[in-house]
């Protein structure tokens, strides 16, 4: 199964999202953060004290959170805005606490939080860029997604980037 997490934040990329709709998988379950109720991350520690794996926040991330470990793939979409991913998927992201333990453990030389369940998803990013956007920004964003690849112990596919008004199809053929 491939999750794909759509962190778009207005209506820039309406074309794109439509074809991304319009995609007849049955692998696929898809997401579009804007549209579902996703607090933002509390800094409780509830998922790793009280209940572990889970949030303790009630809202629309539960249907996201319980399928990550059994997805093979995640594909995050996000806008570049000011030079950073969209504040959407920072959300996401902060929310995903409850993947790893409190516990740490030396891995590849540096020290990690263990990981909670045996294998995570594997993450593809898809940057949709404006005018604006810069080889720095990009660089920061790799660099970011190979980390948060690193602490899951996953793996970052790709990082594929769609220029404002540029052809995309291409993009779905390797979703």
């Amino acid at each position: 199964m491939n999750l794909i997490i759509n962190g778009i934040t207005n209506s820039n990329f309406s074309e794109f999202e439509t074809k991304l709709e319009e995609m007849d998988r049955k692998d696929l379950v898809y997401f579009k953060l804007r549209e579902l109720n996703i607090n933002y991350c509390q800094g409780c520690w509830d998922c790793w004290v009280k209940t572990p794996g889970i949030c303790a926040l009630k809202d629309d991330y539960e249907q996201i959170l319980s399928r990550i470990p059994s997805a093979d793939q995640l594909t995050i979409i996000t806008p570049i805005l000011a030079g950073y991913e969209s504040s959407l998927i920072k959300k996401f992201k902060d929310r995903l606490i409850p993947m790893i333990h409190p516990y740490i453990e030396s891995y590849q030389g540096e020290q990690h939080h263990r990981r909670r369940y045996d294998k995570l998803p594997d993450i593809k990013v898809i940057v949709l860029e404006d005018e604006d956007t810069t080889d720095e920004d990009i660089a920061i964003l790799t660099e970011l997604y190979e980390r948060t690849s690193f602490n899951l112990r996953n793996k970052l596919i790709e990082l594929v980037r769609i220029k404002e008004g540029a052809e995309f199809e291409h993009v779905f053929t390797h979703i």
